[in-house]
């Protein structure tokens, strides 16, 4: 008989070992260091919650399922809510075709819980989720791309097909079109707007202008102080998997007008955290983060649709599509699914998981 309880810091040594036989190509240099990052995440993180545990499933004294949870701090509107962020769901190969499952999930959705979320599932759990009375909103599941370099993201994905010849032979005339695209419309990177300027971006300056940026434009948003961002800023930047964390204010005349954060890498698409902006500047906020990401030599940019901004992405020619996990939700609370599903939730790749480092880290 299967038994779920909550997860605890003598249980990670086993938690590893399911780990490494659920993803046996991501494995660590070291379990020790492994382990470490589990418990790093799981209870050292700043929005600790007792209440809000993760899980584990054994059967026979073994470890057959885990199912993490990061607690996060949200407000709707005047009204704090707790939530519980989904991470690294996983069954033992060996019990995919029992009830272990579906067990752990209605134990996360039924925890006490305003809001769970998570944007790591596969099509399994997704299925799963569903059942249990989970939601996967359409658009929140939309990725936006701008490309910026179009004939060497073309030949990239050549690559991918192994025709190395024509790959090597395709540099030379690639650059030389995307130096001509990128001075075109819509493009013309190489404009520089000069009413404004950037500077780094740090998490004592996101918290002193949340309100302007964010929080104003966003019924349902996150909350943040300086030792949570600060924590979720490090841990970011260690994820090099995608690039170097690049984090930038936008300024006019010295006032914020908001802020990028992404993964620069060169010859590559550089996946995007969060674009934010505050006073209808998030327009001129994205045109930054291309112009910047094409100085930093990527070839193409990629994010999770915002809803609320789908127009100003659509204007500057990013082409959505759904790939890759899903985000799923789940709430006791009608109104707060209607407010994600309505594109007024500020909800961005620094609330989930896929900022952590897992997989691929």
């Amino acid at each position: 008989m299967t038994r779920i309880r909550e997860l605890t810091e003598e249980d990670l040594p086993a938690v590893v070992g399911l780990f490494e036989q659920v993803y046996p190509e991501q494995r660590w240099l070291s379990r020790q260091d492994c382990e470490r990052y589990f418990r790093e995440i799981f209870f050292a993180n700043p929005w600790r919650d007792l209440a809000l545990p993760s899980w584990i499933a054994e059967e026979h004294g073994v470890t057959v399922g885990f199912a993490g949870v990061l607690p996060r701090r949200m407000r709707f509107g005047s009204r704090a809510l707790r939530v519980a962020v989904g991470s690294q769901f996983m069954v033992h190969p060996g019990w995919h075709c029992s009830l272990v499952a579906l067990e752990l999930i209605k134990r996360l959705l039924g925890g006490p819980q305003d809001l769970f979320v998570t944007d790591g599932a596969n099509e399994q759990v997704t299925r799963l989720c569903l059942t249990a009375g989970g939601t996967a909103p359409i658009l929140q599941n939309l990725e936006w791309t701008r490309l910026l370099r179009p004939t060497r993201y073309v030949l990239a994905l050549l690559a991918k097909s192994d025709r190395s010849a024509l790959q090597v032979a395709a540099r030379v005339p690639c650059a030389l079109a995307d130096a001509v695209a990128a001075r075109m419309r819509p493009n013309q990177f190489d404009r520089e707007d000069h009413a404004l300027c950037e500077e780094a971006l740090d998490p004592g300056g996101m918290i002193s202008h949340l309100p302007q940026v964010i929080n104003g434009g966003y019924p349902l948003r996150s909350e943040y102080d300086r030792e949570s961002l600060a924590w979720l800023f490090s841990q970011a930047t260690r994820k090099t998997r995608h690039g170097r964390l690049r984090a930038r204010a936008v300024l006019e005349h010295g006032r914020m007008l908001g802020w990028f954060i992404y993964y620069a890498q060169p010859g590559t698409v550089n996946e995007v955290l969060q674009v934010a902006a505050g006073n209808g500047g998030y327009d001129r906020v994205l045109r930054r983060l291309f112009r910047d990401a094409w100085l930093q030599g990527a070839t193409a940019v990629r994010g999770r649709l915002d809803p609320f901004h789908l127009q100003q992405l659509s204007d500057r020619h990013c082409w959505m599509r759904r790939e890759g996990a899903l985000t799923l939700i789940h709430s006791r609370h009608t109104d707060l699914v209607t407010a994600i599903e309505r594109g007024s939730a500020g909800i961005s790749r620094l609330d989930g998981e896929w900022w952590q480092r897992f997989i691929g880290g």
